[in-house]
């Protein structure tokens, strides 16, 4: 099979966030090469799209319900690749998985009530709290021995005061993915404070060969997962996700907040769901995209290691995001980025909306052709070596 991930594939003129978004948005001439957004320069699975092609050819794009046939394929899929049993009645629709996380907050807590993140972590975690009324608790992760962990005392103090707690796992943006270990002391930690616990696994299909994604449902029945085959697929824009809830009680909370919000797949969305969980093509191709992943990751982090000495980052475990600390440089957020864009001719996603811990952070987005990346790591080689900060403070 031809490589996936080192495919020709010209994105501009798409309307593509990732591309288009930094002129439209931004107002960034073309130069600027966009390494930000979390999906990969890549066509998705061959048969995905197959199947999407035969599905419009019939032409009815009628309003659709979730199908059983992509309910049957999520539990399917949890079967074989997680050795998780999942009753197809328990799974929703959702519009995306920040919609889905939104939909649970909003469904089983109430104004003013504690939720929890481990910071740095996606922004929209942030943002959908605070969106909601729900008080905030950080239980910030630690940089332990070259890579993040969770912060147990931390994490347990903070469910002392909560309803429920959100779990990136794998972890964006740092890249790791939780042991059993780990995990179980999540439960253990959820249970004895009586939090909620809902697990965002959007890139656990995407966990490098050489690691193993644990579900958090197959260790605790009762927690609530909500993913999607959007990145490990590459389909985001058809907004195909779904909530695994097991309580029946809280999953009839959940839908009458997605009834209030008039919550409904497209045809296509059901299409690509069923198509990426049961056709074995799809999986192949899957699985040669996760070790591409994992050499490009190990690629990058050893030319900026090699390259670029005053930047620090650890090995992903999974996906295609890479958090790297600028510290060295000595810049302020407003000063990197400004950098960042004008001078090195980078779009990079700043560390700050992550949490305060990203002060000094920068998400690489390495789900690109390797020409891409070796061209972004020659600019920052060239800047770094070349220029000083504002009034003359020069790099450390």
């Amino acid at each position: 099979m031809k490589s996936i991930l080192h495919q020709t594939l010209d994105r501009t003129g798409t309307d593509s966030v990732k591309w288009d978004g930094l002129e439209r948005w931004f107002r960034l001439k073309s130069d600027v090469l966009p390494l930000w957004v979390a999906d990969i320069d890549i066509r998705t699975a061959p048969a995905i799209s197959e199947a999407l092609a035969a599905r419009a050819a019939t032409g009815e794009f009628g309003y659709t319900l979730f199908s059983r046939e992509a309910q049957r394929a999520v539990s399917s899929w949890y079967g074989r690749r997680h050795e998780t049993e999942v009753d197809p009645n328990h799974v929703l629709f959702s519009n995306g998985v920040v919609p889905g996380l939104t939909q649970i907050v909003e469904a089983l807590t109430e104004t003013g009530d504690g939720v929890v993140i481990q910071s740095p972590v996606y922004p929209p975690f942030h943002e959908l709290v605070t969106g909601l009324g729900r008080e905030l608790f950080d239980a910030p992760l630690e940089q332990v021995g070259g890579r993040f962990e969770m912060d147990f005392v931390a994490l347990e103090e903070s469910m002392r005061q909560a309803k429920l707690f959100l779990l990136c796992s794998p972890h964006n943006p740092v890249g790791r993915v939780w042991t059993e270990e780990e995990l179980q002391r999540v439960i253990e930690l959820a249970k004895r404070h009586d939090v909620i616990v809902v697990a965002d696994e959007i890139h656990a299909d995407l966990t490098f060969p050489t690691q193993r994604h644990v579900a958090l449902n197959r260790l605790d029945s009762n927690v609530i997962t909500v993913s999607a085959p959007s990145k490990a697929f590459n389909i985001a824009g058809l907004f195909a996700s779904y909530i695994i809830c097991p309580d029946d009680v809280w999953r009839k909370r959940i839908i009458q907040v997605q009834n209030k919000h008039h919550v409904l797949p497209t045809p296509f969305a059901n299409t690509a769901i069923v198509t990426a969980y049961t056709d074995p093509r799809a999986e192949r191709w899957l699985d040669q995209l996760r070790a591409e992943l994992e050499e490009q990751a190990d690629y990058l982090v050893g030319r900026i290691q090699e390259s670029l000495p005053r930047l620090t980052c650890f090995m992903p475990e999974a996906s295609y995001l890479l958090w790297v600390d600028f510290a060295a440089l000595g810049l302020t957020p407003d000063e990197r980025k400004k950098w960042l864009q004008q001078d090195v001719r980078l779009f990079l996603s700043p560390g700050p909306p992550f949490g305060i811990s990203g002060q000094t952070f920068e998400r690489i987005n390495f789900g690109t052709r390797r020409a891409i990346l070796d061209e972004a790591i020659e600019r920052l080689v060239r800047q770094i070596g070349e220029t000083t900060q504002p009034e003359g403070n020069a790099f450390v």
